[in-house]
């Protein structure tokens, strides 16, 4: 599999779960990789892995995306090695506390729009002019724009603004030979979910199927299973796709299921 454009991908919140299992599949096609994350330590790590791997560079950045500062010095560093990007990986997100809106407070819609919406649209605004070469990126939303839950309104319509946003993005830079679009999964298994005890215990058991699972598939994801479709986006296999959303679920949305779990009402994925 081949990457479109020129020089490295950059995932935002790479340092752990979909975002590290996605550092990694890149890397795999022998493209430069850059991590974007505020976890300095686990980012760090994961460079270090990925690149003793794959024997890419694999290069970690100190960034905020909810920061347009930290996020116009993460395209600085870039530019000054690379000279251009070839994709973009708008991963980073956050999640607030569940309630409905009569109940959620101003610092709560701030801090979630800043992070998971308005995050993605600085970046895209930073990098997409280095992408001299054509290129592309991936919004990672969710399925929570597409199947009703409770409390989640916050959430999930900061991933719905995400997909629409998307849509745009791609009608605005396909000029650009720039190709834009999303990718909602569904539960994901990540460091997020697991348990202080018995973790991999814990893994096992919501990546089995169960009858009480959600959507089709009835278990959730690992990360690597959101990480493929991800690096297929990015790459030349992908040249006819743009402002679309893929959906990575297990087929929750096909039958409308996405409360199948007692425990999914606040595991969604990282």
């Amino acid at each position: 599999m081949e990457i479109q454009g020129s020089g490295p991908v950059v995932v935002t919140g790479g340092a752990r779960g979909i975002g590290a299992a996605t550092v990694e599949r890149v890397a795999r096609t022998e493209t430069d990789v850059v991590i974007a994350d505020t976890l300095v330590e686990e980012g760090t790590a994961t460079a270090d892995r990925v690149a003793s791997t794959t024997g890419q560079t694999v290069s970690f950045v100190e960034t905020d995306v909810a920061d347009d500062a930290s996020v116009a010095q993460l395209a600085t560093i870039i530019a000054d090695e690379f000279d251009c990007v070839a994709g973009l990986v708008n991963n980073a997100g956050i999640r607030v506390e569940p309630l409905p809106v009569t109940q959620a407070d101003e610092a709560s819609w701030d801090h979630i729009l800043a992070v998971n919406l308005r995050g993605p649209a600085r970046c895209a605004k930073r990098l997409i002019p280095l992408m001299t070469d054509g290129g592309c990126v991936v919004n990672v939303a969710s399925n929570g724009a597409d199947v009703a839950r409770p409390a989640w309104s916050q959430y999930d319509a900061t991933k719905g603004a995400l997909i629409s946003m998307t849509r745009d993005m791609a009608c605005d830079h396909a000029v650009d030979d720039v190709r834009v679009n999303a990718l909602s999964p569904g539960y994901v298994v990540t460091e997020y979910h697991m348990p202080e005890e018995d973790p991999e215990g814990f893994r096992a058991d919501r990546m089995t199927p169960n009858p009480d699972g959600p959507g089709i598939v009835k278990r959730a994801a690992h990360p690597d299973e959101i990480a493929g479709p991800i690096t297929f986006l990015l790459s030349t296999e992908a040249s006819f796709m743009t402002g679309t959303n893929v959906k990575v679920d297990g087929g929750v949305t096909a039958v409308g299921k996405g409360l199948s779990w007692a425990e999914y009402h606040g595991e969604l994925e990282d």
